[in-house]
């Protein structure tokens, strides 16, 4: 059977350059794209690819990739080496200097949990949490999403990732690279969604990083406490915490 998408009609309807790029498009490639035309888009992959109609189409590839590696998340032995194989193939993505493309890595890990299962991926991702910054910046962007996070065992294997690649910018005294602002600013929204999932468990996380006096877990917090999400559900809460750190300030 013929594909019914071509290279050139991805970058003609990429609506890039441009601020978004065709997701409607992007979704239906990933799930209806033959493995070939899919590995012909990971062909376009360059490092300056910015706000391109090639950078859709290597984002097509990425989550239809990850798409068609579904059933390798049901993890067992037989399939442990392609599962590695598959994760060489995603840190690549992951820490690639385009942020659409790193998005791309999220965005497929999240349509494998929706229709893998949440918790393989959760498994999938435990290694991340000691990988680069912008490797755990797309543990972040993955897991933090308010259609996964509905099993409070899950959650709270999430809130311990969270809280594992929060506390090393405790150390953090100089300027952040590129990378840990990228992770940062993705822990500046993840924390309030996991809250919102999980109240009480996720305050109590929170609360345990408001005692650590960094300049950088102290914005990724203040952060968290401006989203609507969590005032809607904590408003008391949150006066609370920004309160805290008023005091604290003074």
């Amino acid at each position: 059977m013929k594909d019914q998408y071509t290279i050139e009609y991805l970058m003609t309807n990429s609506n890039l350059p441009g601020p978004r790029g065709n997701l409607e498009l992007l979704y239906k490639f990933a799930h209806t794209a033959s493995e070939e035309i899919s590995n012909e888009c990971l062909d376009y992959n360059r490092d300056d690819l910015s706000n391109s109609p090639e950078e859709f189409v290597v984002m097509c590839g990425v989550v239809s990739f990850c798409v068609r590696q579904t059933h390798l998340f049901i993890i067992d032995d037989a399939d442990s080496e392609r599962l590695g194989k598959m994760e060489i193939e995603l840190k690549k993505y992951a820490n690639h200097s385009s942020w659409r493309i790193r998005e791309a890595v999220a965005i497929g890990l999240q349509e494998v949990a929706k229709s893998g299962g949440v918790m393989p991926v959760i498994h999938f991702l435990k290694k991340w949490c000691t990988g680069t910054a912008l490797e755990k910046r797309a543990l972040v962007a993955t897991l933090c999403e308010p259609a996964l996070l509905k099993d409070q065992e899950m959650n709270s294997i999430v809130l311990d990732y969270l809280l594992s690649v929060t506390h090393p910018f405790e150390q953090i005294t100089r300027s952040l690279t590129d990378g840990e602002k990228s992770l940062r600013k993705a822990l500046a929204y993840g924390w309030s969604v996991a809250i919102v999932a999980s109240p009480e468990m996720g305050k109590r996380y929170f609360e345990a990083l408001a005692k650590i006096e960094n300049k950088h877990i102290r914005w990724v917090l203040k952060e968290n406490l401006k989203k609507n999400r969590l005032v809607k559900i904590e408003s008391e809460w949150v006066e609370m915490m920004l309160l805290s750190f008023q005091i604290d300030a003074r």
